[in-house]
C-alpha cells in the first residue's frame, strides 16, 4: 500500500511539472457586447471584406501561442478566424488561421447579435515587453455562413484601432480598441519519448523503494 501511495504521489509530481502553464502577455479588457463592434469578415471575401488591427505595447515578454477575442455573430459560433501579429498595422507576417478555435456563448445583445468570447491557438510568437505591435483579425467566419461577423469594441483606451477595406484604411471612427487577450509563455507540452523517461524514472524509483520496505 506504501508502494502504491509513493507511485501515485510522483505520478501526480511529474504531471504538475509537465502541465502546461500560461500567463496574459497583453489584455485590452473584457469584452462589452452592447457598445459596438466592426465587422472583420475580410480580406479575402465577405460582404465588406474588412478586417481590422489594434496597435498594442506589450506589458510582459514571452512566446504569444493563444488570443482570445469577443466576437458578435448573426449565424451561430464562430467557426473560422485569421490572425497576424506584426510592427505595424497590417505589417505582419501575412495572415494565418488561428486553430484549435474554441467559442463561449455569452449573451444576445439588443441587436440582435450572438456574443461569444472566441479562443484559438496560434504560431508561438515571441514577444518583448514595452515594445509595440499590431493584433490583425480578419476572415471570421459563423456556423451559419453569414460573414456578419464584427470585432467588440470595449472602449479601452490600451490599444488603438484601425480600419482596411476596399475603399480605404486608416484609423477607425473611434479611438477605442477591441476587445482581445494574448497569452503565453510558460511549459511546453513534454514529448512522448520524454513521458516515457518519466515513466521510466517512476517505476525505478518505485522498485528501489520496494527493496527497502522489503529488506
Amino acid at each position: 500500500m506504501k508502494i502504491r501511495i509513493a507511485t501515485l504521489s510522483l505520478t501526480i509530481l511529474c504531471l504538475a511539472l509537465t502541465a502546461n502553464s500560461s500567463t496574459t502577455l497583453f489584455t485590452s479588457g473584457s469584452i462589452n457586447g452592447n457598445l459596438n463592434a466592426f465587422f472583420v469578415d475580410g480580406p479575402n471575401s465577405g460582404p465588406f471584406q474588412q478586417w481590422i488591427s489594434d496597435g498594442f505595447v506589450d506589458t510582459t515578454s514571452g512566446t504569444a501561442n493563444q488570443v482570445s477575442i469577443g466576437l458578435w455573430t448573426l449565424g451561430g459560433a464562430p467557426t473560422t478566424v485569421s490572425y497576424e501579429i506584426g510592427s505595424t498595422s497590417f505589417g505582419g507576417p501575412g495572415l494565418a488561421a488561428g486553430t484549435s478555435l474554441s467559442n463561449v456563448f455569452l449573451f444576445t445583445n439588443s441587436f440582435g447579435y450572438s456574443i461569444y468570447q472566441t479562443t484559438f491557438n496560434i504560431t508561438p510568437t515571441p514577444l518583448t515587453a514595452l515594445t509595440p505591435y499590431y493584433l490583425s483579425i480578419g476572415n471570421v467566419n459563423d456556423a451559419g455562413g453569414t460573414q456578419e461577423d464584427a470585432w467588440d469594441v470595449n472602449e479601452s483606451p490600451l490599444a488603438s484601432c484601425y480600419f482596411m477595406n476596399p475603399s480605404g484604411s486608416g484609423g477607425c471612427p473611434t479611438t477605442e480598441s477591441q476587445a482581445f487577450t494574448i497569452s503565453g509563455g510558460g511549459g511546453t507540452t513534454p514529448e512522448p519519448s520524454s513521458i516515457l523517461l518519466f515513466g521510466s524514472g517512476i517505476l525505478g524509483l518505485a522498485g528501489v523503494l520496494r527493496r527497502k520496505l522489503t529488506r
